[in-house]
């Protein structure tokens, strides 16, 4: 089922139709160059995804509610979350900074830096196309490691934090409960724990709270020292998942729903979402 809406109303999407199943394209940026011999190089600047969404007859409240988000009248930002994709984190975040090969989408007082080989914690499989982030952090208080980004969650819904972490000091899990407002309401962490630097997967259930809109997840630091992390991921549910690359929530622009009327008193739409 996809969700859509601004952060704290998002609505649950009626199934499409059967004959004309949800469309996703990854549309790449960048441009196609030819040599004089004729060898093709691609330069990619981004990805960004395009859904298409089509119903053959809608209810008049959906119909009504659509309008007004498509008319900038419920607010904004506008978020998609998409079923087929259950990790909520962001690609850089979720592959701990291999699509830029960067620390960009994190933020911490500490230093970061990438590598390409991920945690791989003893009897769990490495995480294919994910690196690592080294957080190094000198303060004796030690310090946070927390994504830029909140990441939206439904009412009523608990999620659940993971990480592969690898630190011979106690490391914990920790997450920011946000309201719609974009306001801390709530912070949970896990018990500080020591993985070894052969790593561990750690994990952090948030439960569900009144008035939360999203979560912020990171990792948190008692003294100085120096981490090694991989393969983030945040999932709907009480249990954790098996990891994959992120993407499941994606900020998006309504670029076109034209209307049909096919019956009195329903409507039909092909809705076409833009990744922001």
């Amino acid at each position: 089922m996809f969700w859509l809406g601004p952060l704290g109303t998002l609505r649950a999407l009626p199934s499409p139709s059967l004959g004309g199943a949800p469309e996703m394209v990854p549309v790449r940026t960048g441009g196609l160059h030819r040599s004089i011999t004729g060898r093709p190089t691609i330069d990619r600047l981004g990805i960004r995804r395009t859904w298409v969404l089509t119903w053959p007859y809608l209810d008049e409240d959906t119909h009504r509610w659509l309008s007004l988000l498509y008319a900038g009248l419920l607010g904004g930002p506008v978020w998609l979350l998409d079923p087929t994709a259950g990790n909520r984190l962001p690609v850089q975040v979720a592959t701990a900074g291999s699509v830029e090969h960067g620390p960009e989408g994190f933020a911490t007082a500490g230093t970061l830096t990438w590598q390409a080989a991920p945690v791989t914690p003893p009897d769990h499989p490495a995480p294919a196309g994910s690196g690592a982030l080294t957080w190094t952090t000198a303060a004796t208080g030690g310090g946070l490691l927390l994504t830029r980004s909140a990441v939206p969650i439904l009412p009523g819904e608990p999620v659940t934090f993971a990480a592969s972490v690898a630190c011979t000091v106690p490391v914990a899990l920790t997450a920011f409960v946000l309201n719609a407002a974009d306001v801390v309401i709530t912070t949970m962490s896990t018990t500080p724990a020591t993985p070894d630097s052969s790593g561990a997967r750690m994990r952090l259930t948030v439960p569900a709270t009144d008035g939360a809109a999203s979560v912020r997840p990171g990792l948190l630091l008692g003294q100085a020292a120096t981490v090694t992390t991989s393969a983030w991921s945040l999932t709907s549910g009480p249990e954790p998942v098996g990891w994959s690359a992120g993407g499941g929530a994606a900020m998006v622009l309504i670029e076109s729903m034209p209307w049909k009327y096919p019956v009195p008193g329903s409507f039909a739409t092909t809705l076409t979402l833009l990744e922001v």
